[in-house]
């Protein structure tokens, strides 16, 4: 069994130990952060990352679901970042998955899904033919994405939220909770309800 670091402290962290114990393949042995607020997660004894030489670390998972920290993290580290999927987890044949990307319980990813690094996909999320789902996006639980969509990089698609065919979910947009989009959403947009209205715009990067 290879062993694993995990890279962020938050709630994300809970998860993402189960799921990689779940598997067999690697063991979490230490569980890195800027700033730690608790000891330990799971059994595993959580350190601050300025202590740790990092550059000796092969294989790392980046436990952090702020799509923005994931993205600079990632950038800073040179390891191997191997993908997590449920055993639970429906993946079709043609689905490709870049690195670092998890694979909740009971996702379902059709036929030529294809997903981008350091993606989250999140319990039950259910994601349709021919979607495109960009680098650090994260679907959360329980939503629907209908065939051939496109998320860009950095989206969160929140719970309960459904997008109807061939929409495009721009660069940083964020998509409420329970919202149905049925229209393409620009990027960094803000959009909530149903159907689903802009309320704002995030920061551009």
């Amino acid at each position: 069994m290879k062993e694993i670091t995990l890279y962020g402290a938050g709630g994300h962290a809970f998860a993402a130990v189960e799921l990689i114990r779940s598997l067999g393949a690697f063991k979490p042995v230490q569980i890195l952060d800027d700033a730690p607020s608790v000891a330990s997660i799971l059994n595993v004894d959580v350190k601050n990352s300025q202590g740790v030489s990092i550059a000796s670390i092969e294989n790392i998972c980046i436990t952090i679901g702020n799509n923005l920290i994931r993205k600079t993290i990632a950038s800073k580290l040179k390891a191997n970042f191997p993908s997590f999927m449920h055993k639970s987890a429906v993946l079709y044949p043609s689905v490709t998955l870049g690195e670092g990307v998890m694979v909740h319980p009971n996702v379902t990813l059709d036929a030529d899904v294809r997903v981008g690094d350091f993606c989250i996909i999140n319990n039950n999320a259910s994601i349709a033919h021919n979607v495109i789902v960009g680098s650090f996006s994260h679907v959360a639980i329980q939503t629907a994405i209908a065939g051939g969509v496109t998320i860009g990089e950095g989206a969160f698609i929140a719970a309960g939220s459904v997008v109807l065919p061939n929409i495009k979910i721009g660069k940083w947009a964020t998509v409420g909770a329970g919202a149905v989009v049925t229209k393409d959403v620009p990027d960094h947009a803000v959009v909530f309800g149903s159907p689903a209205r802009i309320v704002r715009f995030n920061n551009k990067l």
